[in-house]
């Protein structure tokens, strides 16, 4: 592994990544996941601004709606996990994920700390709707829900997931949803820092090389 570790990572995942090797990191505001175009775009800036000769970037992202296909670094070598977005490097893998939401069949996962963010769909469902005629406001709030039958809460196994268990049962009794409990699993997130970037679980991006769809 190189000498010069840096990091940029989602807000998402910030509370996760430790600080391992990393000289320098840069964290970014979950709402851009809302925009895939900009994400790419602000993720390219930030690249273009911290990379050096020889260096590693390291990205605490998935592939994010594709928003991390032709992200590049013109001196550094970007290494991503091999997930579609946050709640795979969660879980711990992508197969997992996959596997997970085929029990868990319309589900919604949900961390701790993404409760009350840009990507909790219960904060979007609810976002706006002073603006909207009360007569109409039920049914945007059962469109925004239309998709999903169960949300499930990623523990930690910590004591403070039980304000997020007793928070996420509730909302997920008043949506009409089943509640259901997964345990993350952070070795992937933990490999990222440690340098353990075997090609099946991550992403190796050298310099001029674009990041590709996976």
């Amino acid at each position: 592994m190189g000498k010069k570790i840096q990091v940029i990572t989602c807000q998402a995942l910030t509370h996760l990544i430790g600080p391992g090797t990393a000289t320098d990191r840069v964290v970014l505001p979950i709402c851009l996941h809302l925009n895939p175009n900009t994400l790419r775009e602000t993720l390219n800036e930030q690249i273009a601004g911290i990379e050096e000769t020889g260096g590693t970037i390291l990205l605490g992202y998935g592939l994010c709606g594709r928003a991390l296909e032709g992200v590049v670094s013109q001196k550094s070598r970007l290494v991503l996990p091999r997930v579609d977005d946050c709640v795979g490097a969660v879980l711990g893998s992508r197969t997992r994920h996959k596997r997970l939401s085929q029990t868990h069949s319309g589900c919604f996962f949900l961390e701790p700390e993404w409760m009350g963010t840009d990507i909790d769909i219960f904060t979007q469902a609810y976002k706006g709707l002073d603006r909207i005629p009360e007569e109409s406001r039920d049914d945007i709030v059962r469109m925004a829900f239309k998709n999903y039958k169960k949300l499930a809460l990623i523990r930690h196994g910590g004591t403070n997931d039980r304000k997020a268990v007793s928070r996420c049962r509730a909302l997920a009794g008043s949506h009409g949803l089943k509640f259901a409990q997964v345990f993350s699993d952070l070795t992937l997130l933990k490999d990222l820092v440690r340098g353990q970037w075997d090609c099946g679980r991550f992403v190796l991006a050298e310099p001029g090389q674009k990041i590709s769809f996976f």
